[in-house]
């Protein structure tokens, strides 16, 4: 890896937090280059735009979203025990940083009425996000773990709600069972699809 290809990543490292803190539009050249110590022109080089900024923190947060929530979850047994690591895995993640949100959340709420290259970014990400948790109920079909009937679309958006519901009662409304809920609503879910 080069040297501008491992500044950069240095940078998306310190952005990702920021986003989770102060949310996408508020992460602006000036204050990532101030978190990071480079001049506005120096950071500018790497992004051209605030907006091709707030892309590749997008791509960036996928990319972490991938090696610490799907890859290790792939060690696991196809099916069930797959889709409940990928799970426990997701929610660590969104709780990996003692501030903020989801950066997937954050940019959701902020770009909902904006159209442009981060909206059609972030629309890819979620879009492949929800695709795999699809991916995943169908491996459990096919493994016997659900029952054949079962409507993988129905139970991915399920699951996505839940998490990303647990993770808004948990950070938001800083409620201490949240997760017990969430445990509940998914085993629930499972005991229903079999």
């Amino acid at each position: 890896m080069n040297k501008a290809r491992n500044t950069k990543v240095d940078i998306l490292n310190a952005a990702l937090p920021l986003v989770r803190k102060l949310g996408f539009e508020s992460v602006s050249i000036a204050n990532l280059a101030k978190e990071v110590g480079m001049s506005k022109s120096g950071l500018f080089a790497h992004f051209h735009s605030k907006e091709k900024m707030h892309v590749m923190i997008l791509d960036h947060a996928s990319v972490d979203f991938t090696q610490n929530v799907v890859m290790p979850a792939l060690k696991s047994k196809r099916g069930l025990p797959r889709l409940k690591k990928i799970l426990s895995n997701w929610v660590g993640w969104l709780g990996s940083s003692s501030e903020g949100a989801c950066p997937f959340v954050a940019a959701s709420i902020e770009y909902d009425q904006k159209e442009g290259l981060v909206k059609e970014r972030l629309q890819f990400h979620l879009g492949s996000l929800i695709k795999a948790i699809s991916r995943s109920v169908d491996h459990c079909i096919e493994e016997g773990h659900f029952d054949k009937g079962s409507d993988s679309n129905q139970i991915a958006f399920e699951i996505y709600s839940f998490v990303i519901g647990e993770s808004i009662y948990r950070k938001t409304l800083g409620h201490k069972s949240s997760n017990k809920i969430l445990t509940e609503s998914l085993n629930r879910l499972y005991a229903r699809s079999k």
